[in-house]
């Protein structure tokens, strides 16, 4: 038989074991923790919650891939640990973009999958495409339980420190239209001035438990947790473009490229980006001339025996076929992509702009235009096929004065 005391040390650590994992449920509950074994993350739709983000209506398309990382990132990091396992973010669909030109055929909200790849995107992160999420409803209206409309602090380096911080303010409103939607609406809406790294938003969803559907405004303002880390690359990697794209790019640089495989080697690539980069960055880029003579001197330095170019460009056809004589005339033959109607109708200018990267990237020789995240995104394009450095991380310069190289961001496998 067990002795008395004996007894009440069983008892005592019982109570105490008891109290002890209560407690840490209960806080765990609270910081989105849940256990797969206890089958209670997320098995059916009743227990998923869903993540939701939009971007300052100004900013472009390389922005917004970006900006889709540092949520998918946040996301992906959290369940690697066990938590917000029953959590999923919604894609923000494509819509009326400011560089998009063609608007008779990017009226219509456009899913991600217009342009990527979405299973492969899932491999990485559990994100969905809006209309899926529809999908699982019957409801005319959509309603959003709390929108978080982010702004930046007035000043970022308050007595010249960079503080990671935010706050809620009143006077809220949102100027967004959800997509083009008109059924969608908030329940509530709060403004938050904000600054630091990205995962600091579980702050703020924490607040308020019980909601199933939360929403930032303004995804842009908060910043990567870590970037360029092996997180940030295996995110990169998994945004894999739509299947139809690839075959058209590659159509194209097997028809009047001559190249058939990963690496080219027959053709050099440039993205010579005009438009409001003259007026906003005109001692950043070369002229007509100018951009002519840089490609010349970089076929006869790197690539000699290379005699063809393709440009990526949103210049004008002036401009354009100013671009094309000059190099013509230093004996080279210059390729555009030239789109019809069925593509933009089909495709997009999204897509359009995709096949003119992955064309680039595929080149045996790139010059890009200095901090354009159109550069940006093709550089990292590279760097996941294998290029070496020196043949991807160059940049066009001006004619005279100060020309900084380009950060090289390579690869972490």
């Amino acid at each position: 038989m067990f002795s008395y005391k004996f007894m009440l040390k069983i008892v005592n650590f019982v109570v105490i074991y008891t109290f002890l994992f209560i407690g840490t449920a209960g806080e765990n509950v609270d910081e989105g923790f849940c256990s797969i074994e206890s089958k209670s993350c997320g098995n059916n739709d009743s227990e998923l919650r869903y993540l939701f983000y939009d971007v300052n209506p100004p900013e472009g398309f390389n922005l917004r891939r970006d900006v889709y990382m540092r949520f998918a990132i946040m996301l992906a990091e959290a369940q690697k640990s066990g938590r917000r396992l029953n959590w999923r973010l919604v894609l923000p669909p494509w819509h009326r973009l400011y560089h998009w030109k063609s608007q008779k055929y990017n009226s219509k909200p456009m899913p991600w999958n217009t342009f990527f790849n979405m299973d492969s995107l899932k491999s990485y992160a559990p994100v969905m495409d809006l209309h899926e999420l529809f999908s699982k409803t019957i409801a005319m209206k959509f309603e959003i339980d709390r929108l978080y409309v982010l702004h930046n602090y007035e000043n970022a380096f308050e007595n010249g420190v960079f503080d990671e911080k935010w706050e809620t303010v009143d006077d809220c409103k949102y100027d967004g239209n959800f997509w083009g939607y008109k059924n969608i609406t908030a329940k509530e809406v709060e403004c938050v001035n904000f600054q630091g790294k990205i995962s600091m938003l579980w702050e703020l969803v924490t607040q308020h438990p019980a909601d199933k559907y939360v929403m930032f405004s303004h995804g842009e303002i908060p910043l990567h947790d870590t970037y360029g880390t092996k997180a940030y690359w295996d995110c990169r990697k998994s945004m894999v473009f739509n299947d139809d794209l690839v075959r058209i790019a590659k159509n194209f640089m097997s028809q009047f490229l001559k190249c058939k495989k990963e690496k080219c080697t027959s053709y050099v690539a440039i993205h010579w980006r005009r438009q409001d980069f003259v007026h906003s960055r005109y001692n950043d880029i070369p002229s007509i001339h100018g951009t002519a003579q840089q490609v010349h001197k970089a076929i006869v330095d790197f690539t000699p025996n290379v005699n063809k170019v393709f440009v990526a460009t949103d210049a004008s056809t002036k401009e354009k076929e100013k671009l094309d004589n000059e190099l013509r005339n230093l004996g080279y033959k210059v390729y555009f992509y030239k789109p019809n109607n069925k593509d933009i109708e089909l495709y997009k200018d999204g897509g359009v702009a995709i096949i003119e990267q992955i064309i680039c990237s595929h080149a045996a020789y790139f010059i890009g235009t200095h901090e354009s995240t159109f550069s940006f995104r093709i550089q990292e394009e590279r760097e996941i096929l294998g290029f070496d450095s020196s043949t991807t991380f160059n940049r066009l310069c001006p004619d005279s004065g100060k020309c900084e190289k380009p950060s090289k961001w390579t690869i972490v496998n």
